[in-house]
């Protein structure tokens, strides 16, 4: 039976970080572990930092290859299979054994995993046998790849446990190398970022969420309001022409100021203080995110 990494808290319903995040960018990645890690079973071995693509996510997991800053992973499900091994012939005496996979769904109630650590054969062929056809083990990293590629996704990849990281968890160099990553995630996505301007709305009577960025006033905000009501964006070159500065600069100091937790209001990034309003424009523009992957 699969079990996530890391205990639930109580009373908590987040969704796991393999279920908010598919791809995500390396912040920082620490070959013989990272002893201020919060998932304790991290500190001893290979670890990654990163931040997911869909919605700012900072998280940490295995990686099944090694990484480097800056370059994009797949984001699979770091789990642990239980299996019942039986200690005689009659099966009546067992011990239960524990084996770390990464995991990953593939959109047809089956999943697909790797051993992330040594296991033998034989508890492998158990757990095929318990499991039925609803999960299939493979052997070798590049094996799984080549499941991921399949999939759109990115060859390499880190297994995540079920909880994000928070900002005050990152390394030095992780934090060094956000900016970076952010800027890359909003060029990459840039159709969702464009439809930002095109659909923001009011936060009250007096603020408007565009307010929110940079250097936009109330002089810059209407005539955001006016052009887009003539045509909606198409570009960030032509929100460049309003603004007066880089839109990708000026939308990743307001993800950074939400992942730092200085913002008043939460655009983009969930956050990890109470009492912060959370707009989450990401999910109000999922649409534009699947229409960019056309």
């Amino acid at each position: 039976m699969a079990a996530p990494r890391g205990p639930p808290r109580r009373g908590e319903q987040q969704a796991e970080v393999s279920q908010i995040e598919r791809k995500a960018v390396i912040l920082d990645y620490m070959e013989a572990g990272y002893y201020l890690d919060p998932h304790r079973w991290h500190r001893e071995k290979p670890v990654a930092q990163a931040i997911g693509e869909s919605r700012f996510t900072l998280l940490d997991g295995i990686p099944l290859q090694p990484v480097e800053p800056l370059e994009e992973v797949a984001v699979t499900k770091e789990v642990l299979e239980t299996v019942e091994e039986p200690l005689d012939p009659v099966g009546r005496h067992t011990r239960k054994v524990s084996i770390p996979m990464a995991c990953i769904s593939t959109g047809d109630s089956k999943r697909v995993c790797l051993p992330t650590a040594k296991v033998e054969q034989r508890l492998l062929d158990l757990l095929k046998v318990m499991a039925g056809d609803e999960l299939e083990i493979v052997n070798s990293p590049a094996e799984f790849s080549r499941t991921l590629t399949n999939m759109g996704l990115p060859p390499k990849a880190i297994a995540a446990p079920r909880t994000p990281l928070t900002y005050e968890s990152l390394t030095e160099i992780a934090k060094r190398n956000l900016r970076e990553a952010v800027k890359f995630i909003i060029k990459a996505n840039e159709r969702v970022f464009i439809e930002f301007f095109n659909k923001a709305e009011p936060i009250n009577i007096r603020l408007h969420s565009i307010e929110l960025l940079r250097g936009v006033g109330k002089k810059t905000l209407m005539a955001i309001l006016d052009a887009r009501t003539k045509k909606p964006f198409e570009s960030f070159d032509e929100i460049r022409k309003l603004i007066k500065d880089d839109p990708v600069e000026v939308l990743t100091d307001k993800v950074l100021e939400e992942l730092e937790g200085r913002s008043k209001y939460n655009l983009f990034v969930m956050p990890s203080a109470s009492g912060v309003p959370f707009l989450d424009y990401l999910s109000v523009l999922e649409g534009a995110r699947k229409e960019g992957r056309k």
